[in-house]
């Protein structure tokens, strides 16, 4: 078996540092690491390679300086090693670089290759499904277990997704994209890193690449970052020490006048229809489970609407097959004006076929654009179909705004969200997912009368098929991303025997609970609530923290909290330098006056 593994140099974003004053990020002496999911896609193929002699090879994109993380890797025990690297390839976008990478691995035969689900640097998840579909083959995102068919034909793979997990099946070869579990991470002792340091690898610059190089770099890349805009969180910092627990419900009324809204738009109650207009349609990628429309869904329609309100535009819902009456009722009420979709209850939904589908209707129809929430298949789905179209995509956006000339920007936070990129697209349509959480549905409003139209045929997809679907509810029945109100625990929370309390807190307040990459590790609550850079990122109005010790890698998942809470019986930790209002004390004690104090600011 010859397994290819992508890894990237990304910088350490606990040590990134910003000058607010001149809007600059300051990269000098900045720290540089292997992407932690690239980590882990690597040491699966060690796996496979101390189980069926596999050979492996990695391969990177990036200046000289890139050479560490290929010395990183033949100390891991990787047998050959690929750097790309010219400086006609500086300033790749994820599409150039899908394409670098496609024109080095297309004629070397292999049988799998594994990326990691994202980078820390930009959370795009983009790469791995582009770059499969330059490739022409299946790929299966964020998977956490793997094994083989007999004689090695096909992989089945437990793939996580939003709501619980699926088991597909795929013909090699194949692309997977890596999450945590799908092996144990691993890192070389210094000796073995400086043994490995003269190790040979291949450099593949512009003249070696057979392809068209203006599709590389900055030239070939159809989106482009504007100037950023530096995000200085500002929190109260209000600390109190053991304070007495009758009283904390006043202390935080005191320090909290204004407990911020989540939402980052203002009502809207009065807006209206559109009739098509060629060349201002907007598609929007819905999602219904169990017969009904996602809170997600409901949120990037109403945003949209508001958007589209701006130019005069036509707001399309698309689904990936046949609506029910239920769903179909639901997205015209928040904002759509029509209904789009495949009659597809079969093909894999990020699957060849339903991108080819879906590229063949965007073709015909030309929408102005293509938004969805930014949810496992459609980050997968719209990352296949801008590969096969040339299309620019921007991921994980927080925002859209329309400029003087009639373009979208895409806002997308970056480096750990301590800065907003504004990101232009030279092509159209205008691709985007946005961010679950960041917005707020519109005030419905339902029609008698609505219109359906099915799109293209689909053909069917023998590559690969989803074999079993499992949905698995948050541990207290609501979703992490649709909550108002979180409590997010840490191991300071002592076992899961205490988790009870948790839940009952939860309960009362009507809130989520969710944990930190330690807590969903070691099995106290599932890996779908797990907040941080390799979680979720989220933004509820309040986010009450107990036992957490504040590492940088979870508190990045906060960025867009309106008021962060916590309780912790160590006042060395870090989580006090980020909080509003932080008790020093044992949780058992503070816990149900906090949720008092909170009930009351709400």
């Amino acid at each position: 078996m010859k397994i290819a593994v992508c890894v990237k140099q990304v910088p350490t974003l606990s040590a990134m540092r910003f000058d607010y004053k001149n809007k600059t990020v300051l990269r000098k002496d900045v720290q540089l690491e292997v992407n932690s999911f690239d980590v882990i896609a690597l040491a699966k193929a060690l796996d496979l390679k101390e189980e069926f002699g596999a050979e492996i090879t990695a391969i990177t994109l990036g200046t000289a300086d890139a050479t560490s993380v290929l010395t990183f890797c033949f100390a891991m025990g990787i047998d050959h090693g690929i750097l790309i690297s010219d400086r006609a390839f500086a300033g790749s976008d994820t599409l150039a670089t899908a394409r670098a990478l496609a024109l080095v691995l297309r004629d070397r035969e292999f049988d799998l290759i594994l990326c990691g689900r994202n980078s820390s640097d930009a959370e795009t998840g983009q790469v791995g499904p582009e770059l499969a579909e330059l490739l022409d083959i299946p790929h299966v995102s964020n998977v956490r277990a793997l094994k083989f068919t007999p004689h090695k034909v096909s992989l089945i793979a437990e793939r996580v997704t939003d709501f619980g997990y699926e088991v597909v099946e795929s013909l090699l070869p194949a692309l997977i994209t890596a999450v945590e579990g799908l092996s144990e991470e691993r890192y070389p002792r210094r000796k073995e890193i400086e043994a490995s340091s003269n190790r040979c690898y291949e450099i593949v610059d512009g003249q070696k690449l057979k392809g068209n190089l203006g599709s590389l770099g900055s030239e070939g890349s159809p989106t482009s970052v504007g100037e950023i805009r530096i995000i200085q969180t500002k929190r109260l910092g209000v600390v109190i020490e053991e304070p007495d627990s009758e009283k904390l419900g006043q202390i935080i009324s005191d320090n909290l006048p204004d407990c911020e809204d989540r939402s980052t738009t203002e009502s809207y109650e009065d807006w209206t229809r559109s009739d098509r207009q060629p060349g201002r349609e907007f598609w929007v990628l819905v999602e219904g489970v169990d017969g009904i429309i996602t809170q997600t869904s409901m949120e990037i329609l109403g945003e949209v609407r508001k958007l589209a309100a701006q130019i005069g535009g036509y707001v399309s819902a698309l689904m990936l097959r046949s609506p029910t009456g239920v769903e179909a009722s639901t997205v015209i009420a928040y904002g759509a004006d029509e209904v789009l979709y495949f009659d597809n209850n079969d093909a894999f939904p990020a699957g060849p076929v339903m991108t080819r589908a879906l590229s063949y209707a965007i073709e015909e129809r030309q929408p102005y654009a293509l938004i969805a929430s930014a949810v496992t298949d459609a980050r997968d789905l719209l990352a296949r179909s801008a590969a096969r179209l040339g299309l620019g995509m921007t991921g994980d956006c927080i925002g859209l705004e329309i400029d003087e000339q009639g373009r979208i920007v895409h806002l997308k936070a970056g480096f750990g969200g301590n800065v907003v990129c504004p990101i232009l697209s030279r092509t159209t349509p205008y691709i985007a997912t946005l961010r679950p959480g960041m917005f707020s549905p519109i005030n419905p409003k339902p029609l008698d009368i609505i219109k359906e139209e099915q799109l293209c045929h689909l053909e069917n997809d023998s590559r690969i098929k989803l074999i079993e679907k499992f949905q698995q509810e948050d541990v207290h029945g609501r979703k992490l991303l649709e909550a108002d109100i979180v409590i997010g625990v840490g191991k300071g929370l002592g076992g899961p025997e205490n988790l009870s309390a948790i839940f009952s807190a939860a309960n009362k307040l009507g809130a989520a609970v969710a944990g930190t990459r330690s807590v969903t590790d070691a099995g106290w609550l599932p890996k779908q609530v797990q907040i941080g850079i390799t979680g979720k990122a989220i933004s509820p109005r309040v986010y009450l923290a107990i036992g957490i010790r504040g590492a940088f890698n979870h508190m990045v998942g906060l960025q867009n909290v309106g008021t962060l809470l916590a309780i912790n019986k160590n006042r060395s930790h870090p989580i006090f330098s980020s909080v509003d209002v932080g008790v020093v004390g044992d949780w058992e004690t503070y816990l149900d006056p906090m949720v008092d104090a909170i009930s009351k600011i709400g």
